[in-house]
């Protein structure tokens, strides 16, 4: 056996795991998506590692990825950050990512941001894979949307070139 000095400290298990910052990912491959379960506190702790650990789920072409937020004790705007990153990264791979959670605080603040546009949590993971096959809206176009105040009042039943009822 080598010296603990000798050993290769650059390995890093498949499966990223921080017990002693308070969470884990654990993933598995259901119904063609890659499901991956967090659990415990996603905040600055979990940032660097988790954020390796999604770039690797989301890095292939049409990766249909699945993140089940249930176990979930606590998140913060870092983990939120994570979560928009790997939805981003997974749409311009021509993917998709979900989401799974039922904590009215964690679907309170999704609605606060606005990410529950883009980034909607499904009650239970058979809702999740069951979604369509349309991705959610980008997050840039939501929160585009959110900059610009309200958004425009389109008159419904009349076009403005005319002025008269639409056919």
């Amino acid at each position: 056996m080598s010296e603990p000095w000798q050993r290769d400290i650059r390995r890093r298990p498949a499966l990223a795991t921080a017990r002693h910052t308070g969470w884990s990912a654990h993933s598995r491959v259901l119904a063609g998506h890659t499901v991956v379960e967090l659990s415990g506190e996603i905040d600055l702790d979990a940032d660097t590692d988790l954020r390796l650990y999604l770039d690797g789920v989301t890095c292939r072409p049409f990766a249909r990825v699945v993140v089940d937020l249930r176990p979930v004790t606590f998140i913060d705007c870092v983990g939120l950050s994570l979560l928009v990153r790997a939805h981003r990264r997974a749409r311009e791979r021509e993917g998709r990512l979900l989401l799974v959670g039922s904590d009215p605080l964690l679907l309170r603040i999704l609605h606060v941001t606005g990410l529950d546009r883009p980034l909607p949590a499904h009650p239970t993971l058979g809702h999740a894979l069951a979604a369509g096959d349309a991705p959610p809206p980008a997050v840039e176009d939501v929160l585009a949307l959110a900059s610009d105040g309200d958004p425009p009042v389109v008159p419904q039943g009349y076009d403005d070139t005319s002025q008269g009822p639409l056919a």
